[in-house]
């Protein structure tokens, strides 16, 4: 241990990172202490007071994310007292922050662990470290993305791209690009205990809010899509937390949650979009409702955390709400105004006064003009329309294979879930349609389970996508393909994120040789969940058709990583050469 201190600090002095300390150098108040207990054998009082000023200095770095300046207070303090416990602490801190677990360990299991803190920092890091110990690296420009090897391989390239792309486009947008010192990292969490541990929010949460992914500690983190039923906009997603990490660094963590969120959804698109998110159906129907019932998420109520409101229809509602507050603030003054309202929210000023000043009105003035803006936005009630909850895959049972990773049924296993369950539908008289329209399909009956689907969906109406999407295949099945395309124009309007629709469209389209737009559907399906071996074996013979043979390769290369230990299927060479699937 003192071996590797000595080598650590002579480092960060020899490379200055000592030198930035300028705001520690005030009288500070009494020294503080990390929380003895009743063993401890280290006090505040122990400290002199210039040791002291640098751990509240370094304390204070650590929580406006300027880890480089934690890091040269933690150096300092070390190189006058290898031993001391708060400097051991504050570096461990450190490393954690920056991604370096196994030091953050070794650090934490001297002097630190005689205190409260330390021994709670060192349990948070050493359950971390249990997955993070399997993590290998995938860089790129500007970022490192960690993974835990097999089949979420899958994701690395797409990520890479969407990263890089939102790195320069929201740093355009926000005025601020990373230093390029050191990479951002991105970890990808292959359990939900393991993402939940790293995330620190609990499963419930998690289940509760839909959360699958989270920007903290100094990193991006999300759970690997494949933990889902029928996936999540993973790629949107990402875009979604890297803004959060923008808006961290530029505002020093000052920000409240409800700019923070609004800012992240209305610059999450902008990875592969010209201008920022619009409101969807599904917000458009929650915003309604919301006025006709003067129910609203208040901006104090989703402090600290929308992954601690009480439903997925609380936190869809926050969501459109802040994102229609952003743009509202957009609409009147531009990126200058969201822009000015970072720079005084860094200062330290309350973002009331932020708003303030970047609109030039009193922030009790721009809530009312939001609220009364919302009514001019014809913004539309839908019967019927859902809040479509993510939905975690439910373990499989020991020596069951759990089927195509949230497949659309097409080569499950035994004891797969099925995304298209019956089950999941709400209304009993649907439902009841639907499984007998599911049986006769099965019995090579497609005109009568057309019929039963179709009063299925005079059930629901909107309400369930699972009925929209083998509504649209009946009708293919029965040669009415305008039919179809009509319902699977309404799924993807309604249920913009629910794959299953996405396929269909394609194979619809693949059949009248559309193959360009064909090849969209599958794509937009792979964005979110990559994990259905059906999209990338079409998405392979496409691109073989348009004579696309580096993309057809790609996409077969994708289909052996996903079908990477799936029992009866393997992809192998054919005469020619090239790779097909099994």
């Amino acid at each position: 241990m003192q071996k590797f201190l000595k080598t650590l600090i002579s480092v960060l002095i020899v490379t200055g990172l000592s030198a930035s300390l300028s705001d520690a150098q005030a009288p500070p108040p009494p020294p503080p202490s990390l929380k003895a207990d009743s063993g401890g054998n280290h006090t505040g009082a122990s400290l002199d007071v210039d040791v002291g000023g640098l751990f509240m200095s370094g304390e204070r770095h650590i929580s406006h994310w300027e880890i480089d300046r934690a890091e040269a207070a933690a150096a300092e303090i070390l190189s006058r007292r290898p031993d001391s416990p708060e400097g051991l602490y504050l570096m461990a801190n450190v490393c954690f922050h920056k991604g370096r677990y196994k030091e953050a360990i070794e650090l934490l299991e001297g002097p630190p662990q005689d205190f409260v803190d330390g021994r709670q920092l060192l349990s948070l890091i050493t359950e971390i470290d249990e997955t993070a110990t399997d993590f290998v690296e995938y860089p790129s420009e500007h970022f490192v993305i960690r993974y835990v090897p097999g089949k979420d391989e899958v994701l690395l390239e797409d990520a890479a791209y969407a990263l890089e792309r939102a790195y320069r486009e929201i740093g355009g947008d926000l005025g601020y690009l990373p230093p390029e010192t050191e990479k951002i990292i991105l970890e990808i969490y292959p359990t939900v205990d393991g993402f939940s541990s790293a995330s620190t929010l609990t499963r419930d949460e998690i289940e509760t809010s839909g959360t699958v992914a989270i920007c903290h500690f100094n990193r991006l983190m999300i759970m690997s899509p494949r933990l889902m039923l029928r996936g999540y906009p993973w790629l949107n997603t990402l875009a979604h937390e890297y803004v959060h990490y923008v808006i961290t660094k530029r505002t020093r963590n000052l920000t409240p949650i409800w700019f923070h969120e609004g800012l992240a959804k209305y610059e999450e698109s902008r990875w592969r979009s010209g201008s920022g998110s619009e409101l969807s159906p599904t917000q458009s129907h929650l915003l309604a409702q919301a006025l006709e019932e003067n129910y609203f998420i208040t901006f104090e109520q989703m402090h600290p955390s929308m992954a601690k409101l009480k439903s997925a229809e609380d936190a869809a509602l926050a969501f459109a709400e802040v994102l229609t507050a952003m743009r509202y603030i957009v609409d009147r003054g531009g990126y200058p105004a969201l822009n000015k309202a970072l720079d005084v929210i860094a200062t330290g000023a309350a973002v009331e006064e932020a708003v303030e000043v970047a609109l030039g009105m009193p922030f009790s003035d721009f809530e009312r003009d939001w609220k009364s803006h919302l009514r001019t936005l014809e913004l539309k009630k839908i019967p019927g329309l859902k809040v479509l909850h993510l939905k975690i895959k439910k373990e499989k049972a020991p020596g069951i294979f759990a089927g195509a990773e949230a497949g659309a049924d097409a080569g499950a296993g035994a004891g797969a879930e099925k995304e298209e369950s019956a089950a999941e539908i709400e209304a009993a008289g649907a439902r009841k349609f639907t499984m007998l329209g599911d049986l006769l399909e099965e019995e090579g009956r497609p005109d009568a389970a057309l019929f039963e689907y179709q009063k299925a969906q005079q059930l629901a109406g909107l309400g369930s996508p699972q009925i929209l999407n083998k509504l649209a295949r009946a009708y293919m099945q029965n040669h009415r393909d305008d039919a179809a395309q009509g319902v699977i124009n309404d799924a993807i309007a309604y249920y913009p994120n629910y794959v299953s629709t996405y396929i269909t469209q394609g194979e619809l389209l693949a059949k009248h040789d559309e193959l360009d737009a064909a090849i969209e559907s599958f794509v937009s399906a792979s964005r979110i969940n990559p994990f259905n071996p059906v999209v990338h074996q079409q998405l392979a013979g496409l691109y073989a058709r348009a004579d696309d043979k580096a993309n057809a390769q790609n996409s077969l290369k994708r289909l052996a990583m996903v079908l990477r230990n799936f029992p009866g299927h393997r992809v192998e060479e054919d005469r020619a050469g090239e790779k097909t699937a099994e």
